[in-house]
């Protein structure tokens, strides 16, 4: 990322709605449906302020621009696994650094919330290849492969980040 760039990473806010879904649609990668998908995820999160199934943030730039979008929440099931639902960034700005900074910020957040295990899920569809180079680069592990899962050749590729609390837990003495 370019030291000079000024960013900042906060809430989605309602203003941010339809940026947000043109960041997503002009990635070029996901069909209607999934833009649909990721729309109903946001309007649930701005409409409901009291839900905590999602949790949407934008990557803005010192301009205002919407540059990169990010969605988790934690998995119900699970004492401390959460999933990542959404993760974005504008076409003209691969390459900046934005993608691992939102993903830090939400590593920091699922951290801060008690978890410990991010789940995400990708296709394996040639058009996600830089998609899953960037989660390699990061230090995903491919933890598991279910063919032809979202359709005929496209199977669904799930990565794990397992995360680390920056300071011991507490011992429990006094």
């Amino acid at each position: 990322m370019k030291q000079s760039m000024e960013i900042r990473i906060r809430p989605i806010r309602a203003e941010d709605r339809e940026p947000v879904v043109a960041l997503i649609a002009g990635t070029g990668v996901f069909k209607p449906h999934e833009v649909d998908v990721a729309l109903e995820l946001i309007d649930a999160a701005l409409t409901k302020p009291e839900q905590d199934d999602y949790h949407p943030f934008v990557l803005v730039e010192g301009d205002g621009t919407v540059a990169a979008y990010a969605c988790f929440g934690k998995n119900p099931m699970t004492a401390g696994t959460f999933d990542l639902y959404w993760l974005a960034t504008r076409a003209d700005r691969h390459g900046m650094g934005y993608g691992r900074a939102i993903v830090a910020f939400v590593e920091g957040e699922v951290l801060r919330m008690g978890g410990y295990l991010l789940v995400i899920e990708t296709s394996s569809k040639e058009s996600y290849g830089s998609t899953r180079a960037f989660y390699d680069k990061i230090g995903c592990e491919l933890a598991a492969q279910l063919p032809d899962y979202y359709d005929l050749g496209d199977d669904k590729l799930i990565y794990l980040r397992r995360l680390r609390p920056t300071c011991a837990p507490a011992s429990g003495r006094i």
